[in-house]
């Protein structure tokens, strides 16, 4: 069967994965279960039905406001939701279909992704990286590296540790290099930062991001991520 006819079920899957991104995002910060309860306004606080809770059709529907109290809903739900539904369709297209990488390559940079949209819109509105999301990550980075090997292939890891004479052992070598060398320059240029500045340039948060970063994606990526995202960040700005 050819690829290209999974993606749009990957699109859907994707909206429906932001739109728990959202309760994560919410939820997270105010140390609420992401599992139970259901579904609510954060306003009003009635529980929503299944038909107010299709991912961007019922914010439509609805006109960006609650079924019962008529407050709007902030647009950051269905961002939220797009933006999950184009990084699972986009990450297929590009790692699975042109070049070819294996499954569970893809699976693991789609959570990655999704980790990295929960910190970021966490930290844009409260200005807090939440240590539930990179702790967990900076855990699973070396294991799916031990597990999945072909995690670090790309990046020509393996090949620096090659002398361990195990692909699996040479994989969570440069799952550990990545995050020694990803937090370790943020952490770096923080404290160089706070000297020059006098005041705290970067917080430990970025620090335990950049390590899940790279303990993921392997240290030379992390390295071209740190010095790019300065960049993005003032366009954001």
């Amino acid at each position: 069967m050819d690829a290209a006819i999974l993606i749009p079920f990957l699109l859907i899957i994707g909206l429906a994965v932001g739109s728990f991104l959202n309760v994560c995002i919410y939820r997270i910060p105010i140390g609420k279960s992401i599992i139970r309860p259901g579904s609510f306004c954060p306003l009003c606080k009635k529980p929503i039905t299944w038909y107010d809770n299709i991912p961007i059709i019922s914010y439509v529907l609805l006109g960006g406001r609650c079924r019962w109290c008529k407050e709007a809903i902030s647009l950051r739900y269905p961002i939220v939701e797009s933006l999950t539904g184009a990084l699972f369709t986009l990450f297929f297209y590009y790692l699975v279909i042109k070049t070819g990488e294996p499954l569970e390559v893809y699976v693991i940079y789609t959570l990655l992704g999704c980790a990295l949209i929960v910190s970021s819109f966490i930290d844009m509105e409260l200005y807090i990286i939440p240590n539930e999301i990179t702790y967990a990550g900076m855990v699973s980075a070396p294991l799916f590296s031990l597990l999945f090997p072909s995690l670090h292939h790309s990046t020509d890891n393996l090949r620096v540790f090659n002398l361990l004479g195990s692909v699996r052992l040479d994989a969570l070598a440069a799952s550990l290099l990545g995050i020694l060398i990803g937090g370790g320059l943020v952490l770096v240029f923080g404290v160089l930062g706070t000297l020059l500045l006098r005041k705290e340039a970067m917080g430990m948060g970025d620090v335990k991001l950049m390590a899940m970063v790279g303990g993921i994606m392997g240290w030379k990526p992390a390295v071209v991520i740190f010095f790019l995202a300065p960049f993005f960040a003032l366009a954001v700005a």
